[in-house]
């Protein structure tokens, strides 16, 4: 910049794993990045907390076999030791019972003796198109889901004579991973969840999925409690006003990455081009609480995760901590996951903290009674931006503003889930190509001696 001294090459704000990976990406292509986090810690919904030694993954609790660049990235940190396969079966209880199915097999829906030979049908149906549009479904490939981004999950279902199957199964199993509104969410976007974590199979790792973030951070230069209040294109570069530890400071790059949630950077950007403000304003995320409630003595269950149809307990699913990844709780002890979101019959989240602690407890012990006096404590984390939500069309709109950032001559950038789709791989993959984008504006093409791609 004219006359003044810039403090990083590419300022990236949010410290999530989007903005994360953008930064490793630029160090890569030699240039120095600059991370402000307006949180204590990095990870954003990739964070783990530490209780009376259970391990609560905070958001992300699963990936996906199909998630390369996380995988590259484990195996590049160093901690692809402390990746463990995952077994991920669910049940879901409605008004006749509890029908269970395991992951990556397609057959326990096939042959569910529950299921009309018509909703079986429909599966058949269902499953082909998955076969077929696999590469279509796989995060960071959305330029090739253009077509299946036409209709709602509901309206898709109803089409192939599927609304039996997608009310008794997909629906409940379903609806808590896409935040509540998998009814009207783009086909394509239950396609992606149901191929990429259920298909496909999932990982984790052993020790909290914090490591991945927190990993990265010890490679990039991070400032944490540091909030962006507003940025400018200034001159060569970009000028970024800033509360760094609770003290005003300004900060200077020849480009910036936006890592946010996308309906937040218009308020702290005034000057990007008015089209993409815009789109990115529309950019919706669900509300959502992730209770986790520890037992003294876990369930007798066979499945890691229970879902619920309306009737029976609306706004709700379970996840058996203890049983989806090792290192989790105590010897001898379990902890639920207990996720609740709003429906039109009853508002969850408009409740006080010890109100909604005590609709977890209520939910864990009404299934399984066996854990009646067996609660130790229920530990809240309540997401007000919690799982980025496509509504038919809405991809289709962030693959064409992705292509748009490439060829646009402009200092600023974006990346994060709502770009994508909604999983941490879609998060780290838009952030990997907002860097190479930036690089590329800034002349730098070529991978620096000693790093990787």
């Amino acid at each position: 910049m004219s006359g003044q001294s810039r403090d990083a090459d590419v300022i990236v704000i949010g410290g999530g794993i989007a903005g994360l990976g953008a930064a490793m990406r630029l160090q890569d292509r030699g240039l120095e990045p600059l991370v402000l986090e307006a949180e204590s810690r990095v990870g954003g919904r990739m964070t783990t907390d530490r209780v009376n030694g259970f391990v609560i993954d905070r958001g992300v609790t699963l990936f996906g076999n199909g998630f390369g660049s996380m995988r590259a990235l484990v195996k590049r940190l160093g901690l692809s030791p402390l990746v463990c396969k995952g077994k991920f079966s669910v049940g879901i209880q409605d008004a006749a019972g509890c029908r269970g199915y395991r992951g990556g097999r397609f057959e326990d829906l096939l042959f569910d003796p529950g299921i009309s030979w018509r909703g079986r049908l429909a599966s058949v149906r269902f499953g082909l198109d998955l076969l077929r549009h696999n590469r279509a479904l796989i995060h960071g490939c959305s330029t090739r889901s253009g077509s299946l981004d036409g209709e709602d999950a509901r309206a898709y279902f109803r089409r192939i004579g599927g609304e039996e199957v997608f009310d008794h199964v997909f629906l409940p199993g379903l609806n808590g991973p896409v935040g509540g509104a998998v009814d009207t969410s783009s086909r394509v976007i239950l396609m992606q969840v149901l191929w990429n974590l259920l298909v496909r199979g999932q990982w984790n790792l052993t020790d909290g999925v914090d490591g991945i973030p927190e990993a990265v951070a010890s490679e990039v230069k991070v400032l944490t409690e540091a909030r962006a209040l507003h940025v400018e294109q200034r001159d060569s570069g970009v000028q970024v006003e800033a509360e760094v530890k609770k003290k005003p400071q300004t900060l200077r790059a020849r480009a910036v990455i936006f890592a946010l949630p996308g309906q937040l950077v218009p308020t702290i950007c005034p000057s990007l081009p008015e089209e993409i403000r815009a789109l990115v304003s529309r950019a919706r995320y669900s509300r959502i609480v992730n209770a986790a409630v520890a037992l003294s003595k876990p369930p007798n269950t066979p499945y890691a995760g229970y879902a619920f149809t309306e009737d029976v307990v609306p706004g709700a699913e379970i996840e058996m901590e203890h049983l989806r990844a090792p290192n989790r709780c105590p010897a001898g002890t379990g902890m639920a996951g207990v996720y609740l979101w709003d429906t039109p019959q009853l508002r969850r989240l408009d409740a006080g903290d010890e109100s909604i602690r005590q609709q977890a407890s209520d939910v864990v012990e009404q299934n399984f009674p066996e854990c009646r006096g067996k609660v130790l404590f229920v530990h809240l984390v309540r997401w007000n931006i919690g799982i980025a939500q496509f509504p038919p069309g809405r991809l289709r709109e962030m693959t064409a503003l992705r292509k748009q950032l490439g060829i646009r001559n402009s200092p600023f950038d974006l990346c994060g889930d709502y770009l994508d789709g909604l999983s941490s791989e879609s998060a780290l993959r838009t952030g990997e190509e907002a860097a190479l984008r930036t690089a590329k504006k800034l002349g730098q093409t070529e991978i620096s001696p000693g790093h990787t791609t």
